[in-house]
């Protein structure tokens, strides 16, 4: 992008900023559609309707978001780093939700090739929604890095080397924390964890 275009760029988003004027608006984002779209492509895999949900999270994060852009940077860097975190946030989100149902599936699969009745059993259903609120309560009385590394580590999956990557410290100190948070979320539920 020329060093004209970024100027255009900065004098929308400042008048933007300053009056908050749709059309000004309307004009920052025409220039920058066809990229953002080509973008979302790549990360969605041409998936239409994720990419259309993409976007329009992207542009009501750019609404609500582009009055703390600081103009340190470019406002094409700021528009793509917002892309990208958003999309990756809704990346995530899918993987999180796609393990979720497998793991019911897997579950239902399972009690079922034990016990015919059990995938219906109103008790059996009522224990597990009761261990999920403990746990739920338990994860939420930890503190909020004990409950960072916990969340990281079992939900998301992540690796010990990712963690100490993603949090900037160093792989040892992950492993102690975690296993700290872990025995206290034990003893909060009794050590059934």
């Amino acid at each position: 992008m020329s060093a004209r275009a970024e100027d255009a760029d900065e004098a929308l988003a400042r008048q933007f900023v300053a009056t908050s004027d749709h059309g000004l608006f309307v004009m920052l984002v025409e220039r920058h559609l066809p990229v953002i779209r080509r973008l979302l492509a790549g990360l969605f895999n041409g998936v239409a309707e994720d990419m259309e949900d993409a976007e329009q999270e992207i542009l009501a994060a750019l609404y609500v978001g582009i009055s703390g852009f600081r103009f340190q940077s470019s406002f094409r860097t700021f528009l793509y780093r917002l892309c990208r975190n958003t999309a990756i946030d809704m990346l995530r989100s899918k993987v999180r939700e796609r393990k979720r149902v497998q793991a019911a599936g897997r579950e239902a699969l399972a009690l079922s090739a034990n016990s015919p009745e059990a995938v219906f059993d109103p008790d059996h259903s009522l224990m597990r929604e009761e261990s999920r609120n403990a746990l739920r309560r338990a994860l939420a009385s930890l503190g909020p890095d004990e409950r960072l590394l916990v969340v990281l580590k079992e939900s998301e999956g992540m690796s010990v080397e990712e963690i100490a990557h993603a949090l900037s410290i160093p792989a040892g100190t992950v492993k102690s924390r975690l296993h700290r948070s872990r025995e206290k979320l034990a003893r909060l539920l009794g050590g059934t964890i």
